[in-house]
């Protein structure tokens, strides 16, 4: 009897075919199970994965566990995942239900709960910007007095920078609080991360506002075995736009002292341990505050977004996506020799506007530059395109570069490049 494992699809398809490529990698059959998708869409699907099984609702852990009962029929099922943030959780619940759960469903839960985790960390004595919940316009005086001002507004489950905003006064909390509650359903991809309440909180009309954090970020995938922290190579964002867009990497960080590292390493052990993930691969977003020292923004409880992944193939042999599977599996992945054991960057081009994407324009051509080593589009013709939060859209890696002026000016350069055609709604 052969081995299926089974991911949980919310939303998009370029990422698909990798996906089930690297289920092959370990020997298993990849199944995939789906929301509710049109029929051209299931056809791609279908054409994918070796077995598909499309539910009403892909974050009900009920249906998730009777679609991937159905389509293992005759194989053994080793393994029910997601690493999309809105089914992460309920992927792993249905794993559970079946009796092949690995990584405990209350870590992830606590994790995609951006208030719970900070309560978490705040209770284990770990550095912690000042935070509290807003359910109404009317409590923004009493929220900015609690957290003191200036301030980040954010969604408690949200993800991809959606509507995460900065606010210096009493009016514009408020004001703020009104535009989130007012279009945090407006991205039909992304509803369902709000739909649902967590924890007693609705998260269509509960935000969580942290007093904001002044420094320098910096972010690493790790990978949490039986309780064992792994941490892979630390990643600066050297370029971050005012939106909280995440454009630029390098790997290593080029000049960071030894002993900052060392304290960021801790940071971020201590957080996850303090979140409760174990049997799983996150990604643990820091910034080095002036006032607080390293201090954790956020755990996501998945590998890391853009090119992150290939960036720690290349760098290390680790590849993140099947580290994930394996643990899921309850089998180690297996690792290779560094590729390109050398300082690496990424860039990230977003589109702007909204609309349905026509073509993207110019990747030949930034394939051409050359410190350009791989480009790698994640939308395809007919996508919803909007720039209310990150779509990773364009994707480069990048070597050869001396220093950050030096990548940043191979941004501007490629950025110049790329074009999203658009056809607006």
């Amino acid at each position: 009897m052969g081995e299926i494992v089974v991911v949980v699809r919310d939303t998009g398809t370029t990422w698909v075919a990798q996906t089930a490529e690297t289920i092959r990698a370990a020997g298993c059959l990849a199944g995939m199970v789906t929301g509710p998708v049109a029929d051209a869409e299931r056809a791609l699907l279908s054409g994918l994965v070796d077995r598909l099984a499309v539910v009403d609702d892909p974050t009900d852990p009920t249906q998730l566990a009777d679609a991937a009962r159905e389509i293992a029929a005759g194989h053994r099922l080793g393994a029910l995942y997601s690493s999309s943030d809105g089914a992460v959780v309920a992927a792993v619940r249905a794993a559970e239900l079946l009796g092949i759960g690995r990584t405990p469903s209350a870590g992830l839960a606590t994790a995609r709960n951006k208030y719970a985790a900070r309560r978490a960390m705040a209770e284990a004595g770990l550095p912690t910007p000042r935070f509290a919940l807003i359910h109404d316009a009317s409590e923004a005086e009493t929220v900015a007095e609690a957290v003191s001002l200036p301030a980040v507004v954010k969604p408690v489950t949200g993800a991809g920078s959606h509507l995460v905003e900065r606010v210096s006064t009493v009016a514009e909390l408020a004001a703020v609080y009104r535009t989130i509650a007012d279009r945090l359903l407006d991205v039909p991809q992304l509803r369902h991360l709000y739909t649902a309440p967590v924890d007693g909180l609705d998260p269509r009309t509960t935000f969580l506002v942290e007093g904001m954090l002044r420094g320098h970020e910096y972010c690493r995938d790790l990978v949490v075995r039986d309780g064992e922290v792994e941490l892979l190579p630390l990643v600066d964002k050297f370029l971050v736009d005012e939106r909280f867009f995440e454009r630029g990497f390098i790997s290593p960080p080029l000049g960071l002292d030894p002993g900052l590292e060392r304290d960021i390493d801790a940071a971020v052990t201590d957080a996850v341990l303090a979140i409760g993930l174990d049997n799983t691969v996150a990604c643990v977003e820091v910034i080095v505050d002036e006032v607080l020292g390293p201090t954790v923004v956020e755990v996501n409880c998945r590998p890391g977004g853009q090119l992150m992944g290939t960036l720690y193939d290349l760098r290390t042999g680790v590849n993140t996506a099947a580290e994930v599977i394996g643990l899921a599996r309850g089998v180690p992945a297996a690792r290779t020799e560094p590729k390109l054991p050398i300082p690496l960057g990424t860039l990230t081009f977003f589109p702007e506007g909204t609309g349905r994407l026509r073509a993207v324009h110019g990747l030949d051509d930034l394939a051409e530059l050359p410190d350009v080593i791989r480009v790698v589009s994640s939308v395809a013709p007919g996508d919803l395109i909007t720039d209310d939060y990150e779509i990773f859209a364009v994707n480069v890696v990048v070597a050869g570069f001396a220093d950050e002026d030096d990548l940043a000016g191979v941004y501007a350069e490629a950025a110049k490049l790329v074009r999203f055609d658009l056809d607006p709604l």
